[in-house]
């Protein structure tokens, strides 16, 4: 298959288009002479989709015929407005992202380069429906519909990224975003064909980290990146070449910063170091391809201090993760099935806290195992395409230091089958999913649970959870969609088990050992009109969370060798989240584009909650119940008018959020804000390598604000005035 990508005003070679063939996962650089080409094709029908920053992306059925070359020209319109396709992979397969039957976000590209920070959280938080919680900047997690913790799966090329992100808010997540082709969020019922736990939605990472194809040239990126706000400086960079029949991946980076300025001084104790390296060889073929990679990621950080009862000066962190991974798909037709797909995953994580003698304060290690086969079949009687798998993990998680939390071990067993029907305008989407957990504590303590002591044993959960979603489309342009769907989560080994200090967290954790699973009923319907000039998407959803699991301080506070710190003890509860989320693109001109998002999320707890006697030491008092849960955040948006040409662009923006007055036990209220911030970039050709310089300043007004997700917001507002400066090398 050959071709040449084209500018469709003057037919002017495009270089540097990113030309994909999607069933075949193969992908080329369009040359100096805008030429690509693709060997080996066997014979059959083949998507193949175009893209190119400042080019509006383009799609083409083509076919290819057995011992022929086919040859095309693909004329590109340069425009400002990336519409669809943008291909998510978070799905039974890929498709465009108008044509997924969930709300979903896309951040790849030009968007990639305009929001590049340091934390896949930080580039997230102004889509539709995400904000962000951190214990200081390196790390923020996203949350998704006011859902966060192991509600938000965040995987790399859909796979777990096997750290301990969702345990506490002071553990970073171990994915560097530098080197990601796109990053993508899925919310609504797609979600289960990565876990039942993930009420809130899927954060995908893609890099295409394995190999699936041999590239025709050999192809990658290297980014330098600086910002202001914490003299931080970042490079990284990635290429995948071919070495006779094998496919080879390389990616490394180094990422180091100091202190977070704010408008009021210096957060202390926010610097941070961080290395990233992997390595990928596979076999590729037409038939499919088999391959092995090795991530290292190693992270030092600083958690700032001045909690009630916490360090004054902070605690370090050191993290560190090892991943093995092995994947091999075979595309070749196995009776009705068109691919099948195994993947398994070795991961060794570490996380120390220390205090300033350099002590040992707080350790955790996990050692995690993950098998996962996956079958995909097309067209079968009522059926367009589906997929079946299972998913099979040991973790053993040991602990140590000042944490009372005993060392345990725990299994988990899913099953799971996604179905589609119909392929034209009207389609249905189901699935069912089957969990199975255990846990085995390795020592056997009891814990003091609302007045009696309650023995740590071994706990073991199974729940069905499902799904069912509809996608009508109308005239290809405005589509509607609605699904209902079931979910479950199980009690993780910290909220069943816990029981003492968290260094780095300034808490006192009390888990319950008699917690109920968590499940959840949700319902979701969204209308998403896609046109040339203008892509809208509004959705609603309303969460019933029967035994919601949540930490409950109520006012309780905990003496220890440094002071009082809050307790928080895992509790269930039913609760109810419900709400809203908008986004549009108008394109005023093929140049001018106004931009807008916004979020609403209400939350509260479905009964009445009895106040609760705390002793204050002296004497007893009650403290009334919030019938709100924690880490809710306020309406919020973002609004922005961007210049963009194939040469150069720029743009203003205002991100926004109301007053938080609805607050859980021990949080406070928050105040709303406005931020501007602006951006230009300048894009230059030689050759075939794109170079991208984009200059992006944040808090442009150095206004002092605080967020209301924020576990340091008591402390310090949230950082100042930054300037960023990236740029960008696509070869």
């Amino acid at each position: 298959m050959r071709g040449v990508v084209v500018d469709s005003a003057g037919g002017v070679p495009i270089p540097a288009a990113h030309v994909r063939l999607v069933e075949g996962r193969r992908t080329d650089l369009s040359h100096e002479d805008g030429a690509f080409e693709f060997e080996g094709i066997p014979a059959g029908k083949y998507t193949l989709i175009v893209q190119r920053v400042g080019y509006r992306p383009r799609t083409m059925m083509v076919e290819v015929t057995g011992g022929k070359v086919t040859t095309m020209r693909v004329a590109l319109e340069a425009a400002a407005l990336q519409l669809a396709p943008t291909l998510v992979t978070a799905s039974v397969d890929e498709r465009s992202g108008r044509e997924v039957l969930s709300a979903t976000s896309v951040v790849s590209g030009a968007a990639l380069d305009r929001q590049s920070a340091g934390t896949v959280a930080a580039i997230l938080q102004n889509q539709p429906g995400v904000s962000v919680t951190s214990l200081g900047p390196v790390t923020a997690r996203p949350v998704i519909r006011g859902l966060g913790g192991d509600r938000i799966l965040m995987l790399e090329d859909g796979q777990r990224s096997g750290d301990l992100s969702a345990l506490s808010g002071d553990h970073a997540v171990a994915i560097e975003p530098v080197t990601a082709r796109q990053i993508e969020v899925v919310r609504g019922p797609m979600s289960l064909l990565y876990g039942s736990s993930a009420l809130g939605g899927v954060v995908n990472v893609v890099r295409e980290e394995i190999p699936a194809s041999r590239p025709d040239q050999a192809h990658g990126a290297v980014t330098l990146e600086g910002a202001s706000v914490s003299r931080g400086t970042t490079v990284g960079g990635y290429s995948s070449t071919r070495v006779g029949p094998l496919a080879v991946r390389g990616e490394g980076s180094y990422r180091r910063s100091a202190d977070v300025q704010t408008p009021v001084g210096r957060l202390l104790n926010t610097q941070s170091r961080t290395l990233n390296a992997a390595g990928a060889l596979s076999w590729a073929g037409t038939a499919g391809y088999a391959g092995a990679s090795y991530r290292f990621y190693d992270s030092d950080y600083g958690i700032p201090g001045g909690f009630i009862g916490g360090h004054e000066n902070g605690v370090d962190i050191r993290m560190r993760r090892h991943t093995v991974r092995g994947e091999a798909q075979t595309n070749r037709a196995i009776g009705p099935l068109t691919s099948v797909r195994a993947t398994g995953t070795i991961t060794q994580y570490d996380h120390e806290e220390l205090e300033q003698s350099g002590a040992i304060g707080t350790k955790f290690g996990q050692f995690q195992s993950v098998g996962e086969v996956v079958a995909r079949h097309g067209a079968i009687g009522p059926f367009a395409l589906g997929a079946a798998g299972v998913r099979a993990q040991y973790r053993d998680i040991v602990t140590g230091g000042t944490l009372r939390t005993p060392s345990t071990g725990d299994q988990t067993l899913a099953g799971f089958i996604v179905e589609e029907l119909g392929s034209g305008a009207l389609r249905a989407q189901g699935g069912v999913r089957y969990d199975y957990a255990s846990y085995e504590p390795r020592r056997r303590t009891s814990i003091f649970v609302g007045g009696e002591r309650i023995p740590v044993e071994p706990r073991s959960f199974g729940a069905v959870s499902g799904s069912f979603g509809v996608l009508y489309d109308l005239k290809e342009i405005v589509h509607f969609g609605a699904s209902v769907n079931r979910a479950y989560r199980t009690p993780d080994f910290n909220e069943l088990y816990s029981n003492g200090p968290h260094l780095a967290a300034n808490s006192f954790d009390v888990g319950d050992p008699r917690l109920d699973q968590e499940t959840g009923l949700g319902v979701d319907a969204f209308v998403r009109v896609d046109r040339q000039h203008l892509r809208a998407e509004l959705s609603v959803f309303r969460n019933q969370l029967d035994n919601y699991i949540f930490p409950s301080s109520r006012g309780r506070a905990e003496l220890g060798s440094q002071g009082t710190r809050p307790r928080f003890q895992y509790t269930n509860e039913d609760a109810v989240f419900s709400g809203a989320e908008a986004q549009l693109e108008l394109a005023l001109t093929s140049r001018l584009v106004v931009d807008a998002t916004t979020s609403l999320v209400n939350a509260h707890f479905r009964s009445d909650r009895a106040a609760i006697p705390v002793f204050t030491g002296t004497d007893t008092t009650f403290v009334a119940a919030s019938e709100f849960p924690p880490f809710i955040p306020p309406l919020n948006g973002n609004i922005g008018v961007r210049y963009d040409r194939p040469h150069s662009f720029g743009g203003i923006t205002i991100r926004w959020a109301d007053r938080q007055d609805r607050v859980s036990d021990f949080e406070s209220e928050t105040a709303g804000y406005a931020l501007l911030g602006a951006n230009i970039g300048w894009r230059i050709l030689s050759g075939s390598r794109l170079h991208t310089i984009t200059l992006r300043a944040d808090n442009l007004l150095n206004r002092a604000y605080r967020d209301h997700l924020s576990r340091i917001k008591e402390i310090m507002p949230e950082p100042g005035r930054n300037v960023n400066l990236l740029y960008r090398l696509v070869f």
